[in-house]
C-alpha cells in the first residue's frame, strides 16, 4: 500500500473541520484525530493486553484522578509512550511526515493528551 493510499482508510470526523484555526490546530484536528479514531481498536487491544494499566482500571475512583493515573502511566513508561506515539506517525502520508518531523516536539505532546483522553473515555 502506497503511503497516499493510507488517508483513504482514515474516517472523515465531521466536527473536525475546521477553518481559522492554527497550522498546527488544523493538522490536530484533520490528521491526528482521525487517525486515533482509525486506531481506536489497536488501543483499546494494546492497553487491555497491559497487566499494569489492569491493575490501574481496577483503582480507579473520580474520573479527574483516572485521566491523571493515565496521564502519568503513558507519560512515566517512555516504551509504551513511544509505541503509542508510533501507532500514530506510522499512518501519515509522505507530506504529513514531512510536517510532523518539523512539529515533532508539539505534536508528540498533542498525541499523547489526544491518546490520554481516549483511554480514560474508553476504559472509565
Amino acid at each position: 500500500m502506497d503511503r497516499e493510499q493510507i488517508k483513504e482508510l482514515r474516517p472523515l470526523i465531521p466536527s473536525a473541520l475546521t477553518e481559522n484555526t492554527k497550522e498546527i490546530e488544523h493538522f490536530q484536528n484533520e490528521v491526528l484525530r482521525p487517525i486515533l479514531k482509525f486506531q481506536h481498536t489497536f488501543f483499546e487491544h494494546y492497553f487491555k493486553s497491559n497487566s499494569q494499566f489492569l491493575k490501574l482500571i481496577q483503582e480507579k475512583k473520580s474520573r479527574l484522578e483516572f485521566q491523571n493515573k493515565i496521564s502519568q502511566f503513558i507519560s512515566n513508561q517512555a516504551n509504551i509512550k513511544h509505541q503509542l506515539i508510533g501507532s500514530v506517525i506510522g499512518m501519515l502520508a509522505n507530506e504529513e511526515l514531512n510536517y510532523y518531523h518539523a512539529n515533532h516536539a508539539e505534536l508528540n505532546k498533542r498525541i499523547s493528551q489526544m491518546v490520554c483522553q481516549r483511554v480514560s473515555d474508553t476504559f472509565y
